[in-house]
């Protein structure tokens, strides 16, 4: 179990050093590296997004957290090792940040008006947008069923594609009452859970 534990830690520090863009842009790479590696499925993985938006804080860390836990439950942890886990995926994937906060914050401000620092902020912008684009789209497939071979490597079959009237109601209008309103999307996730529990 510390051989996991140390790897859960491994893993999320490389998530934490390689994901530029904040917490829905640490999705993409989070569900890759859990999914292949087998540690999650996909509804599980789904249920972890669901649980990190709606709880306080950032979305990445909350995600994180769940994972760690989560990932030690699966292979058979108890609550000590599971806390130990969400500690270390926790811990991890904010590590980067702090340190480059820590020793680059100083320069970032006295040199964010350079022309070589803004052109590099140009390009990593469309970048960061496309991946979070990228995590929406895989996300949707995720949700209507169009898992590949069990999730793994975020391979999905179109084909396996189902839609059922009420979900895609509530994403349809969720997506559609954010773009073109000041509309919360944690109101569509409580009409998403209140159609779970009563419908």
């Amino acid at each position: 179990m510390v051989r996991l534990i140390a790897l859960v830690g491994a893993i999320f520090a490389k998530v934490g050093l390689f994901t530029l863009g904040g917490g829905l842009a640490i999705i993409a790479l989070v569900q890759q590296e859990t999914l292949s590696r087998g540690w999650l499925s996909q509804p599980e993985f789904l249920d972890i997004l669901a649980v990190a938006q709606v709880t306080p804080g950032p979305m990445g860390v909350n995600a994180a957290t769940f994972t760690g836990w989560r990932t030690v439950v699966n292979a058979g942890g108890g609550a000590a090792w599971a806390f130990a886990g969400a500690l270390a995926a926790t811990i991890a994937v904010m590590l980067a940040s702090v340190v480059g906060v820590a020793f680059a914050g100083t320069w970032f401000s006295k040199n964010h008006d350079k022309p070589l620092v803004k052109t590099v902020f140009a390009i990593l912008r469309p970048v960061v947008s496309g991946a979070i684009f990228a995590v929406g789209v895989n996300l949707v497939l995720a949700v209507f069923g169009a898992e590949g071979e069990a999730g793994a490597k975020c391979i999905y079959d179109v084909a396996k594609l189902r839609f059922e009237l009420l979900p895609v109601a509530v994403c349809l209008g969720t997506f559609v009452l954010t773009v073109t309103n000041k509309f919360s999307p944690l109101w569509g996730l409580l009409a998403g859970g209140l159609i779970a529990v009563f419908i």
